[in-house]
């Protein structure tokens, strides 16, 4: 999302760990092969919705509605099939087109009904990279319940979330009222943190230090001591 840096993620953070009444939770959204499986039919409608018309959308509806594929078997060409599924690779607007895409998805998560985090004035809810997504919620139970509708309707057209790979950093004012919010979602519950855009991304702001710094430093030292022993001229 544009104008928005990571170190945007740990002020959200910041601010979670300062609420008194921690009723929200951090989900990583990991989606399963998104580029290889939205539908071409949706993804032409969208674009025609946005404002794409004329000889830009009929260059896009050639490469797209009239796109054949065949496997060659044993040696063998065998039929020819359409391609209805997925953006097209060394296709050089791929990456917009999978961004105006998920910018649908976005829209949906922007409703009222799915809670995000208040900070200030703003309503801090979703950080969206590529096929990288992160959401700060609030009110998890119910808010959880309307987004998990909100991508059951949008893997209609392609967009499926990877479950098993999807975590979750959950608060809750006490054992009880987390155990009851963890029934009603499907994604893994971790104490540790998530990592998005190559950062750890902690529960509590005094391990993000441990989890990033120190952790990068001990890479690096074990680096520099295989480098010792390489022959070098």
């Amino acid at each position: 999302m544009q104008g928005w840096y990571i170190c945007k993620s740990l002020s959200v953070i910041h601010h979670i760990n300062k609420m008194k009444d921690k009723k929200n939770m951090i989900i990583s959204i990991e989606s399963e092969k998104t580029f290889d499986k939205i539908q071409c039919p949706f993804m032409i409608k969208t674009l025609n919705k946005v404002g794409f018309e004329g000889t830009y959308l009929n260059i896009i509806k050639v490469t797209y509605n009239k796109s054949n594929a065949s496997i060659i078997l044993n040696g063998q060409k065998l039929q020819a099939f359409p391609l209805r599924l997925g953006t097209r690779q060394g296709y050089l607007f791929s990456p917009l087109l999978f961004k105006i895409i998920s910018k649908v998805l976005a829209t949906g998560i922007g409703q009222e009904e799915i809670k995000g985090i208040h900070i200030g004035k703003e309503d801090i809810k979703l950080s969206l990279f590529a096929d990288t997504m992160i959401l700060y919620i609030e009110n998890p139970k119910d808010s959880a319940k309307k987004l998990l509708e909100l991508i059951t309707e949008f893997s209609k057209i392609g967009y499926k979330i990877n479950i098993q790979k999807s975590v979750v950093i959950l608060r809750a004012n006490n054992e009880l009222t987390e155990r009851k919010i963890t029934k009603t979602i499907p994604f893994i519950i971790t104490t540790k943190g998530i990592k998005y855009l190559g950062l750890n991304l902690t529960k509590e702001v005094k391990d993000l230090c441990l989890e990033n710094y120190k952790t990068l430093k001990k890479e690096i030292e074990e680096d520099i001591k295989k480098w010792k022993h390489i022959p070098c001229s």
